[in-house]
């Protein structure tokens, strides 16, 4: 019973960690009016992040993610190697951290798309998946198109995890994240298509390239 109560404590804390406001106060440090004014959960050209890098600089935005993927990292570790707690708990502090970064009780507008907290969950609990989505990622500037090398990397990482033989509760927790991701790029979608865009064109856009429209508009 102890176990279970500590299990359920760590959960909690996770989706708490998860909605540290990370964008939200840089961007009221550095002036960011328009990046709260503008903020929106709908569509990624309006993610917080993105703003930032429009309205106060690419390096605070940096700052805003690197902030987010330590808090989702920072959490899971103390969670794996501190509490000690099994894989199944584990994978729900994961899900939980990733939960909160997204979908916060305050500050919705502002939150993540779950990117940065999965990263730093990767990195404590799954960190040779980590290191192919980051190889991906990084390959993937080349075609200035990160959102659908996340994408094939989110995907393809289950698969990979049940390869190497992470506990099943682990490889779960992978593809719940990966349904999240895609959960919280298409919110919105709706107002695409009621936009003219084909349903097909308008939900794939979303899911590869997190965009309402594709090739992204410049500027």
């Amino acid at each position: 019973m102890t176990e279970t109560w500590a299990g359920v404590a760590w959960v909690a804390g996770g989706y708490l960690a998860g909605t540290f406001p990370s964008a939200y106060l840089i961007a009221r440090a550095r002036g960011g009016d328009r990046v709260i004014a503008e903020a929106g959960r709908r569509a990624g050209e309006t993610d917080a992040h993105m703003l930032l890098t429009r309205h106060v600089g690419g390096g605070w935005s940096a700052v805003a993610a690197t902030t987010d993927v330590l808090k989702a990292l920072g959490y899971a570790a103390a969670a794996r190697f501190l509490a000690g707690l099994a894989p199944g708990w584990l994978a729900l502090v994961g899900v939980a951290l990733v939960l909160g970064h997204s979908w916060p009780p305050y500050l919705r507008q502002l939150s993540g798309r779950g990117m940065a907290a999965t990263a730093g969950v990767y990195l404590a609990l799954l960190p040779v998946e980590m290191a192919v989505l980051g190889v991906a990622i990084l390959a993937s500037k080349y075609v200035a198109d990160t959102a659908i090398a996340s994408t094939a990397g989110l995907a393809a990482a289950p698969a990979i995890a049940a390869f190497r033989g992470e506990p099943w509760e682990l490889v779960a927790m992978a593809g719940a994240l990966w349904v999240l991701i895609m959960a919280r790029r298409l919110e919105g979608v709706g107002d695409v298509i009621r936009g003219g865009t084909p349903r097909a064109t308008a939900i794939r856009n979303r899911i590869l390239h997190d965009a309402s429209e594709w090739p992204r508009a410049k500027g």
